[in-house]
């Protein structure tokens, strides 16, 4: 299968690198300066380089992946989708419900292309045996998740201004991460129930609060700039009866920490850094549940959950181009990558949070 890649940053530092470990030729790459563009490029052997992701519709390849920020996401998707291609797309997926709800529309008059959100994680073995171990209520009755992510990259005050800190082009923790948490949770929970709902379907956002760290920054020319975006995200939600807690702390000074804590009625179940899993039965304490990352996984990336996902998720879209015997929009291998109406339930419970927070 032949990719081309819209952006230069996650592109360059995981994306490209993993497609090709995966198996994936990409073709091209676009940025906003050809410079940085051809730098990329030159660094992964990657033909052609662009300033203009327009310029990578006419490639002869067989996906986009868009990895530009938020606010451009639905007019390249649209673009690729009109030129013939299938579609793999950042998160978040877009600004806001609206625009996810208008993607999805827009997705269904080309029902055999694929378009689907970039939700790696879900290719993780411990993750997969996560879900596995929860549909088959290995803990019981799920009575709380906690969900506490904590990272740096925020935290250094002379990090420039980017997008990343502009809400009204999609910056900010809450889609940076929170997109990935909110996922995690529709995707683990889809097939546990109660009574006749899926927990993820009663997924319900009770309360949040938003938070920055530096009210301004300077951008790369220094000028200072007003950071509208969040750094810092509180929420609590509900699933069913299940009482769940996040939060995501993106200026933390300790040490890293992405934890998922599910307790119920027989036992816990905990991830760590979605590539370490933990059982506890009972009363009992918690024991590692080895899962392996396969050995295709290259050793620089395996630390990484997301890099190792970007390449199991490569595998499966290889494997799936390379079998003519099955259209690639129904193929099993590619049964756990995230749909573009997951995407757009995603984006709605972003959306709450956001309302929740600002009503305040």
């Amino acid at each position: 299968m032949r990719v081309a890649v819209i952006g230069t940053g996650w592109a360059d530092t995981v994306q490209i690198p993993a497609f090709q470990a995966g198996g994936l030729e990409v073709v091209g790459v676009s940025g906003r300066r050809q410079s940085r563009a051809q730098e990329v490029a030159d660094a992964h052997d990657v033909a052609v380089a662009t300033d203009d992701w327009r310029d990578l519709l006419s490639l002869e390849c067989d996906l986009i992946s868009i990895t530009s920020p938020p606010a451009l996401h639905l007019e390249q998707t649209q673009a690729a989708l009109q030129a013939g291609k299938h579609v793999l797309c950042e998160k978040p997926l877009v600004l806001n419900g609206q625009e996810a709800t208008e993607m999805a529309h827009l997705a269904e008059k080309y029902p055999d292309k694929l378009t689907l959100v970039d939700h790696e994680l879900r290719f993780v073995p411990a993750r997969l045996k996560a879900k596995e171990l929860l549909e088959q209520r290995i803990i019981g009755r799920v009575l709380t998740i906690n969900v506490r992510i904590a990272r740096n990259m925020r935290l250094d005050p002379d990090r420039p201004w980017s997008w990343w800190s502009d809400a009204s082009q999609g910056g900010g923790i809450l889609g940076a991460i929170g997109s990935h948490a909110i996922d995690g949770l529709l995707w683990l929970f889809a097939n546990v129930y109660e009574g006749d709902t899926s927990l993820a379907d009663a997924l319900t956002i009770r309360g949040a609060t938003l938070g920055q760290v530096y009210p301004t920054r300077r951008d790369r020319d220094g000028v200072e700039q007003p950071v509208t975006a969040d750094d810092i995200v509180s929420a609590t939600f509900s699933m069913g009866s299940t009482v769940g807690t996040m939060l995501i702390h993106g200026a933390a000074s300790d040490e890293a920490i992405d934890l998922l804590t599910i307790r119920g009625t027989e036992g816990t179940l905990v991830l760590d850094n979605s590539l370490k899993l933990y059982l506890g039965k009972g009363r009992t304490a918690l024991k590692e549940y080895v899962t392996m990352l396969p050995g295709s996984v290259p050793n620089r990336f395996r630390a990484n959950p997301f890099a190792a996902g970007t390449v199991l998720l490569a595998e499966a879209f290889a494997d799936a181009s390379d079998d003519a015997s099955t259209p690639l929009t129904q193929h099993p291998r590619l049964q756990h990558a995230a749909t573009l109406q997951e995407g757009v339930s995603v984006q709605h419970h972003l959306d709450r949070i956001r309302a929740l927070a600002n009503a305040k």
